[in-house]
């Protein structure tokens, strides 16, 4: 083979990854590019393409590391990049100018990439938009506090008349693990990511205003989808409709209202009327 064309061949692939792929699939149109593809290591290539773009975003670690090290752990590093890289060529997209939009951007990639049904990809999709959800509102800087004029004025509990409305920023996330029992197991030496229990999890990333810390809150699927649809305009009687319960809301179901507005996730008012005028 000669050299130069090599050279040629080896920079078009890191520069567009989707040549990798396409050579990797057709070994022959290696051929147009006098090059043979049976002394092209092409595995070695796609790898080193990988390692490329994961160094480009190596700017994401302070915010992602435990994401970070679950690819690491999993091998799953050079194969999740290669593949990111060989799809932004192919949508002749560049990487974007801030870490936020970076790692929307790959999470975006990511949730149709994974397989779901491998347990480790699983995990790592958890992960991702744990760290994600704090990465975001950790760095929201013009949030509107809370006005005092929309904070609960019923003194009593909750009732069918009540309108619950989420306080502050938040994030809601349905997982198959808990993110915080993962990033426990991956600080161990040998970590057994296969011994992580899969089930149903619900998360809710909260915070008040720009002044106030993050909390994770897990909720039972009742509160989490309470706080899903509590937009300011529904009544509780609307929510309990929609969430397939009766028009009068059974007790559990204002109680479970009641432990949200006790954490002040949620706040209430009696006046739905009043409430829409204010938002407008």
């Amino acid at each position: 083979m000669i050299a130069s064309r090599v050279h040629a061949v080896i920079a078009a692939g890191l520069e567009n990854p989707q040549l990798l792929t396409l050579w990797r699939r057709e070994p022959d149109q290696l051929r147009k590019c006098g090059v043979d593809p049976v002394e092209f290591d092409l595995d070695a290539l796609w790898k080193f393409a990988g390692l490329t773009a994961k160094v480009r975003h190596n700017g994401l670690r302070p915010d992602l590391p435990q994401t970070f090290r679950l690819l690491n752990i999993a091998g799953l590093e050079i194969e999740v990049f290669a593949s990111y890289a060989s799809s932004r060529a192919a949508a002749g997209a560049p990487y974007a100018d801030t870490s936020e939009a970076r790692a929307q951007d790959l999470c975006s990639f990511l949730e149709q990439w994974l397989d779901f049904d491998k347990h480790e990809h699983a995990l790592l999709w958890d992960m991702l938009r744990h760290e994600l959800a704090l990465m975001q509102l950790s760095k929201r800087t013009a949030m509107d506090p809370v006005s005092s004029s929309l904070r609960s004025t019923a003194k009593n509990k909750s009732r069918a008349t009540s309108v619950p409305r989420g306080c502050g920023e938040i994030i809601l996330h349905e997982m198959c693990s808990d993110p915080r029992v993962v990033a426990a197991r991956l600080q161990e030496k040998s970590p057994r990511l296969d011994q992580v229990s899969l089930g149903t999890f619900h998360f809710c990333y909260w915070r008040r205003d720009t002044t106030a810390e993050l909390h994770i809150l897990q909720l039972n699927e009742l509160g989490f989808y309470l706080l899903m649809f509590a937009d300011g305009q529904r009544t509780a009687a609307d929510l309990s409709r929609l969430l397939g319960g009766r028009g009068k809301p059974a007790s559990g179901f204002l109680q479970a209202l009641d432990e949200l507005v006790a954490v002040g996730v949620i706040t209430l008012d009696t006046n739905r009327k009043r409430i829409r005028k204010q938002t407008q």
